[in-house]
């Protein structure tokens, strides 16, 4: 990620995980550019098992949340003295570092993925805030959401009861390791512990929930708000949402819809109509999806860095 003269380039690394809604959104960057696994590996912290709340992790990311890019200092690429690093964290920061970082690789031929006039880089800049702000809503609390108990009991018997366990598990075991010895780590895992817990105990129905599933439905009926921007945003025959190229707005809000599909039921990236049919069940009465949103999230599936990391399903 450096355009010195050293034959010498230290791999920068992403920390990421396959269920990580903002952790696609680099890894769709780094396709689009044509990074290769020599210029970024990519190393798995399994959420579900919660490796993320690891000490030697925390350490990274103090928030215990991926994607985390850790790379090498520019100054300390020569040869004569020892590399250092410095970790990236938050989907932001490192997708725009991602795209305005030069390397020698003769491989990079792809287009700047930030707009280049004013304008469209303030409708970039405001998509990408907006699905990044809970009122899109927040994919990942919609994600454990529940509407009513059949939903909860279901959701509680896959995978996100699994999530759940597993990071419940982790946490007393790494609050167990840590004891006494760092209060900052102490307090950390107990507020997660709780936190948590509590929601375990919901889907356990030993908590009240009302509360929960009031806001689940609230959230399902500002995902109409957003679709609705997104079709006010798209051009009648712009294939993307800054028009002919793709962009850094059409690989955050991507992640996002996709999510938005999975947390209602799709399971695959191709056959886009179906999967808008069953949005469309979850979404308030008479809500739709609009012609130009349908456009652009096909003509995004179909690019081979979704496909790519969509591969397995979607999430």
């Amino acid at each position: 990620m450096s355009n010195t003269a050293s034959t010498r380039q230290p791999t920068a690394t992403l920390y990421t995980f396959d269920g990580s809604v903002w952790a696609s959104v680099p890894r769709l960057v780094a396709l689009e550019k044509n990074y290769t696994e020599d210029e970024m590996a990519e190393k798995t912290v399994d959420l579900g098992k919660g490796e993320n709340f690891s000490p030697a992790f925390l350490k990274l990311s103090p928030t215990g949340q991926v994607p985390v890019l850790v790379v090498p200092y520019e100054h300390t690429l020569d040869d004569t003295i020892p590399t250092k690093f410095r970790a990236l964290s938050g989907t932001k920061d490192i997708c725009d570092f991602l795209d305005l970082s030069s390397t020698r690789s003769s491989t990079h031929h792809a287009p700047a993925l930030s707009p280049a006039t004013v304008q469209r880089s303030a409708d970039s800049k405001e998509l990408i805030a907006h699905v990044h702000k809970e009122e899109a809503p927040d994919p990942n609390k919609l994600l454990l959401s529940f509407r009513n108990e059949q939903e909860r009991d279901a959701k509680f018997k896959g995978l996100v009861g699994g999530f759940l366990k597993g990071r419940q598990e982790a946490l007393e075991r790494y609050a167990k390791e840590v004891g006494d010895s760092d209060q900052r780590l102490k307090a950390f895992y107990e507020k997660k512990i709780l936190e948590n817990g509590s929601l375990i105990g919901m889907y356990e129905g030993k908590i009240d929930s009302t509360s929960w599933q009031q806001a689940s439905q609230a959230m399902w009926a500002q995902v109409p708000k957003t679709l609705a921007l997104l079709e006010e945003k798209l051009e009648d025959t712009a294939p993307y949402l800054l028009g002919d190229q793709i962009s850094l707005a059409d690989l955050h809000v991507g992640a996002w819809f996709a999510r938005i599909l999975a947390v209602a039921g799709v399971t695959k990236i191709s056959e886009l109509s179906q999967a808008l049919k069953q949005l469309e069940v979850n979404l308030p009465e008479g809500e739709k999806v609009g012609a130009k949103t349908e456009r652009w999230a096909e003509n995004l599936f179909e690019r081979k860095s979704f496909r790519q990391v969509y591969a397995e399903g979607m999430h």
